[in-house]
């Protein structure tokens, strides 16, 4: 029974430090990129949504237009 008690504790102990290190949803920034023919969007820290929202836009923008972030919330 007291081993069961001590790995309780530690699995809570565990998953609440995990919970206050890592970003919810919520607290994550999501940026949005357009440009004349297509648009993208990313989620995660802010470089990263960033970056992820050029690359979705520019996989589908044609060759010689450019993406441009038009938003981002955090």
């Amino acid at each position: 029974m007291k081993k069961y008690l001590i790995i309780a504790a530690v699995s809570a102990a565990a998953f609440t430090s995990v919970s206050f290190v890592s970003p919810s949803t919520a607290e994550a920034a999501y940026c949005t990129a357009r440009s004349p023919y297509a648009s993208g969007w990313g989620q995660g820290n802010l470089n990263y949504a960033r970056r992820r929202a050029l690359h979705e836009c520019a996989i589908r923008t044609p060759r010689g237009y450019t993406c441009y972030i038009t938003s981002c919330s955090y």
